[in-house]
């Protein structure tokens, strides 16, 4: 059984999402630090999000961290990833999403996380 997830609920994700990690200092100064365009992180972030829930994605995993790594060529230190991490479980659980959306979500950014953490 596929498990889907909506683009309706993609966009509010990454919203809400970006909405919390906008909150955090050191987020808001690295992206200005950075003159990171916010609305197109957040147009690849949905992308992301949607690879990551398409079929293909458990024979995409090698190319899933490639792509991973070379967005994140900068030292991403392992307490700033858990910061950014929790953010996203946090609104993950405020939006009461599936269960199984929501593990299985954790799960694959989990594991690319551990990929790129220095």
């Amino acid at each position: 059984m596929t498990i889907a997830l909506e683009q309706e609920q993609v966009n509010e994700l990454v919203d809400r999402f970006y909405d919390k990690l906008l909150k955090d200092t050191y987020y808001v100064n690295m992206f200005n630090e950075r003159n990171t365009d916010i609305e197109m992180l957040k147009k690849r972030q949905r992308v992301f999000i949607n690879r990551l829930f398409s079929d293909e994605s458990v024979q995409e995993e090698g190319k899933q961290v490639s792509q991973v790594k070379e967005r994140h060529s900068f030292q991403i230190a392992p307490e700033r990833a858990a910061v950014w991490f929790g953010k996203l479980k946090e609104t993950m659980e405020e939006m009461d999403l599936d269960v199984r959306v929501r593990d299985l979500l954790i799960e694959k950014v989990n594991f690319l996380l551990i990929k790129i953490v220095k």
